[in-house]
Parts: structure tokens; sequence; C-alpha cells
């Protein structure tokens, strides 16, 4: 099915990449290079040969044997409109790191758009954590405090994430959104009963919970409001020569609190110490580039850490995406997490000594 696709979309584009690259000179040939499948959808990556050069472009086509063929298309739909809107508003103000989108296939059940060329930022975070001397060279610290700078591409890297979600968040901005502690104080109980059954200790229980109350003491009654990615993770984070840029739009929402984003990157940056070669010091220096790139108002700093802790028990909640046959992997998982989570609770949410 996704092959009679394909072939339309690159039926369709013969006439949008002449449109869109008119600098290119006559267009060739439109080629498929490569597919990529995924849970719901697949990435094919395509080149359109120009008699002056080329370009990249991948198209997103949603399997419809996963939920059906209007399902399928209601998905396009949804992340077309969302990539859209974005590309607009990046265009408009002269900001980068959103991909051009290319036609319009969202009865198809795709997306397409220029193909971001790169590295994702996880895989940077893997190597620094990997090859020793690519951490000795990214692991030093500024003198006063701050993200020392010119370290190298982990440090920049982290740093234009931190960049260019903050561009996001003004150029979406909506005002702001209520603040409701005690929502969030019953949400991480239900977490922490859920993961209660995974094998979270009663201690880390007692911290998370006791830490969230305190922090929360005297937090805002209000928070900036923009459209929100929900998934600002490193893995869907791609880093180039010109600098960093966001791909995956399907789960974005028209409004809710920018703080989200902030508090997923984070949770997903930590997350990765579950990797015995993951080096703390590794993802302390990228958290840290990070934020001080986005500036986060010291009033948001501690909802900031709940936050964090909540998408870090949520991330628990799910569990590993295996068989239930597999029991040995989902132990290990359980057992991994539930420790990683007693140190980040620890470390974000215990009370000063």
């Amino acid at each position: 099915m996704a092959e009679n696709i394909i072939d339309q979309i690159v039926a369709g584009l013969r006439s949008v990449a002449v449109e869109a690259y008119p600098e290119r000179g006559d267009l060739r040939n439109i080629r498929v290079v490569g597919h990529t499948p995924k849970t719901d959808h697949y990435i094919y990556e395509m080149v359109a040969d120009f008699s002056q050069g080329g370009e990249r472009i991948a198209a997103k086509i949603y399997r419809g044997t996963k939920c059906g063929t209007a399902g399928a298309v209601k998905m396009a739909r949804t992340e077309w409109a969302n990539l859209n809107r974005v590309y607009e508003l990046f265009r408009k103000r002269n900001l980068a790191g959103v991909p051009r989108p290319l036609g319009d296939f969202r009865e198809l059940g795709a997306v397409v758009a220029e193909k971001l060329n790169g590295l994702p930022l996880q895989s940077i975070i893997m190597k620094a954590a990997l090859l020793p001397g690519f951490t000795e060279r990214y692991a030093s610290a500024a003198e006063d405090g701050e993200p020392a700078s010119g370290r190298g591409v982990l440090s920049i890297a982290a740093r234009k994430s931190g960049e260019w979600l903050r561009n996001f968040h003004k150029v979406t901005a909506d005002s702001s959104v209520p603040f409701e502690p005690d929502s969030l104080l019953a949400e991480l109980e239900r977490l922490c009963a859920s993961c209660k059954g995974e094998g979270l200790e009663e201690s880390s229980i007692r911290i998370i919970l006791e830490g969230a109350r305190n922090a929360l003491a005297r937090s805002k009654k209000t928070l900036p409001a923009s459209a929100v990615l929900s998934e600002f993770t490193p893995l869907n984070i791609v880093v180039g020569e010109q600098g960093v840029a966001i791909s995956d739009y399907a789960r974005m929402q028209a409004r809710g609190a920018s703080i989200d984003d902030v508090a997923m990157f984070l949770a997903s940056v930590e997350a990765l110490e579950k990797y015995p070669f993951c080096n703390r010091e590794i993802t302390s220096r990228v958290q840290q580039e990070f934020t001080y790139a986005y500036g986060v108002p010291p009033a948001e700093q501690p909802i900031l850490r709940v936050l964090k802790i909540r998408a870090l028990l949520s991330m628990f909640a799910q569990g590993r995406n295996i068989k239930e046959s597999a029991m040995r992997k989902k132990v290990m998982w359980a057992t991994v997490m539930k420790r990683f989570i007693h140190q980040s609770a620890a470390r974000s949410l215990a009370p000063a000594a």
C-alpha cells in the first residue's frame, strides 16, 4: 500500500519541485533512495535531481493498517496543518529550523517536506558518552557557573536547541494558562501508585511527593502559553551545520503551558543516564546549556523540577515496549528505571541538608 502511495507522491512532486526550486534548473528525475519503517508510519527519503544540483525530500506516510485509511488521513491532516503553521511563522521572522512543506498530500495520508540533514542530538550525546576523548573535550564547566562557550558540537547543539525552542514558543505565544498545583500533585500521586506496581520504592515516592509539595507551595497562578510540541526530545532534534531543526509536528498542540516542552526535553536527556555508559556529567552539561539558552525564569524553576519528575514517572509507568513473554527484559527495564528515578528525585526534589 505504501509503495502505491509513494508512486503517487513522486508523480505529484514533479511539478511541485520545479516551482519550489527554480534556481536548480530543469528537473531530471525524482529518486526514492531509502525508507525507514516506524510504529505507525514510514519515512521515505527521495532525491530530486536537477540540472544544477539536487535536493533531498522526506515523505512521512502513515500506516493505514494501524489506524485505518481514515485515521491515516486524519493524522496527516493534523501534522500538515501544524507544519505549515510553524513554517510560515518562522519564515516571516527569518528564522530557520523548520522544513519547508512540499505539496499537499494529506488525502494520501502523507506529509512531504524538505529533508533536514544532520544527526539527532541523542546520537551526539551518546557519542560523547562512549568516546572518552570526546567526553573530556566537552565536559569542562565555566568558572562563573554559567555554561562555557566554544567547547564544541555538544555544547553548541544543546544551546542551539534551547534557542530554537525559545523562538518556537515566542512566535506561537498565546497569553497564559492557569496553573493548578493541586491537580499536578494528584497526577504525581497516581503516577507513583502506578510505578509502585513496577517496583518503585516507598522511599522514592516519599521524596517525590514531599519534594513536589514543597516546590509548589508558593508557585505561580499562571504560566506562559504557546503551541506545545509534546515530543521535543533529543531524538527528534536534528543537528546540522546550519544549526538545529525539528521535523516532527504530529503531536503538536495549538495551546498549552510552554514549560511542558522544556520539562520533556530535560527529562529525556536525564533518562539517558539509565544506560551504564552515559555519564552524569554529560547529561548535566546538556541540561545546563539548554536551560541557560532557553532562559527559564527563576519563579518557574521549582515547577520545572516537578514537571521533569512527572515526565520521568510517565516514562516508567508506560514501561518498555516489549512483549509480555520477554519477562527478563521487562524486569531488567523496571529495575534500572526505579533506581534511576530514585537518584533523579533525590537530586531534584530532596530537601537541602
